[in-house]
């Protein structure tokens, strides 16, 4: 083997060597991001199931309710109480927002904030919540005879 040759081989030993490191590098970095958004994602869906539970069993506060005996929950004192009773871990944001018709709420969670050089953007999970969905609202059903 001249020298020639071997000059030759080296040069595409080195650049398929380092083609395949960066290949590496890019499937390293692409199972690290998957990572992290599955732990975001696992984090907003039990908050949710939280946020869902404790309205479920919130003993019927009547003061989660805009009017005693009506079936709409009060969008600021449900914020309130969620607030105290389910705190909430770090990066991860709740909203309560009112849904125009039905007195329901949206129950918006966010988690990660998008910051500079960060592997993940922000992740946003939504869920309507009904005071008749969540077992709020006494059915008034009269048995016909």
């Amino acid at each position: 083997m001249s020298f020639a040759e071997l000059m030759v081989s080296s040069v595409l030993i080195a650049g398929t060597a380092t083609g395949g490191m960066h290949v590496w590098g890019q499937a390293r970095l692409a199972a690290r991001i998957g990572l992290l958004k599955q732990e975001q994602l696992e984090a907003l869906e039990v908050q949710l199931l939280a946020g869902q539970r404790w309205l479920s069993a919130a003993a019927h506060d009547a003061d989660l309710l805009t009017a005693k005996g009506s079936c709409s929950f009060d969008a600021a004192a449900v914020s309130r109480a969620a607030d105290g009773a389910l705190p909430l871990p770090e990066g991860l944001q709740r909203r309560w927002q009112p849904q125009p018709y039905g007195g329901g709420l949206w129950l918006e969670l966010v988690v990660g904030s998008p910051q500079k050089g960060s592997l993940v953007g922000p992740l946003l999970r939504r869920q309507l919540l009904t005071p008749a969905g969540t077992g709020w609202c006494l059915p008034n059903l009269k048995i016909q005879p």
